[in-house]
């Protein structure tokens, strides 16, 4: 049998352990707003009620975010509202960071918190590499949302542990996390081409290419492998970059871009400038 490939007993452990996690945390948001976010044609209206059903620590990172450089805004101005913020955004990314914000508020363990922040970081790094390849705006959207939901299988784990008690094997951890994420995608009617990238990469662990190129899922793996290379024993990500003069906000430079969605998210403690 192949490391990779899943018992039928694993099989339904993990269908147990994730039916028990999901009943048990508490994400900070109602479920009807992932519901309003996949629908667009939502109002206006109803997409201010999701202010309403959602931790504001959430919406304040949202907001911060849309008003980045990082996302390429910051000549449009600041954004101030939640729904001016969806706009700027788009729905598929405002739903992704929801969820990643949710988990990152959840996890207190530093296991699960250095998983989370590596996707952050790993995204980031994902779509700088994908811009530089040339790619559509739509791949770059999927490597974006595919590093941050990549190990969220992991951390579900972990959080059942701590919820429970109950210990799980490494070895369970180490074969079916991607299970778990692929079973989280499905239960959150999340973009079916992340499950497939995260099967390419964990599944088959495999380099995938397409006819010509490097694959999505190649892209990602990349991201990944530079960040673990290059991830300080103190846990946070260093990086060597020219950086805009003072005053020159507009300016773009990779330091400054990461350094900006590191800022707006929250974590810039996990990043290092050492500017050139």
């Amino acid at each position: 049998m192949s490391m990779r490939e899943i018992t039928i007993e694993e099989k339904d452990e993990i269908n147990r352990v994730f039916e028990e996690v999901i009943k048990d945390i508490d994400l900070g948001f109602d479920p009807d707003v992932l519901k309003i976010l996949d629908n667009p044609e939502a109002s206006e209206s109803q997409r201010q009620e999701i202010v309403k059903k959602v931790n504001p620590e959430i919406i304040a990172r949202l907001i911060s975010l849309a008003s980045s450089a990082y996302m390429g805004n910051i000549s449009r101005g600041k954004v101030a509202t939640f729904v001016k913020a969806i706009e700027r955004l788009g729905n598929i990314y405002v739903k992704v960071f929801v969820i990643c914000f949710s988990l990152l508020i959840l996890a207190k363990d530093e296991k699960s918190k250095s998983i989370l922040v590596e996707g952050f970081l790993a995204a980031a790094v994902g779509k700088l590499l994908a811009e530089q390849l040339g790619r559509a705006k739509e791949s770059i959207q999927e490597i974006e949302i595919a590093c941050l939901l990549m190990r969220v299988g992991t951390v579900l784990m972990y959080l059942h542990e701590k919820n429970s008690s109950e210990v799980l094997p490494e070895y369970f951890i180490a074969r079916c996390h991607w299970a778990m994420t692929m079973k989280f995608v499905e239960k959150f009617e999340l973009p079916e081409i992340i499950g497939d990238i995260v099967y390419k990469i964990f599944g088959q662990n495999c380099l995938d290419y397409g006819e010509k190129a490097i694959s999505n899922a190649g892209i990602i793996m990349m991201a990944f492998a530079t960040i673990r290379h290059i991830v300080s024993l103190d846990g946070h990500l260093v990086v060597s970059s020219p950086m805009p003069e003072p005053g020159d906000e507009l300016a773009f430079t990779p330091g400054n871009a990461i350094s900006k969605y590191m800022r707006s998210i929250g974590l810039s403690q996990y990043l290092e400038i050492l500017k050139k």
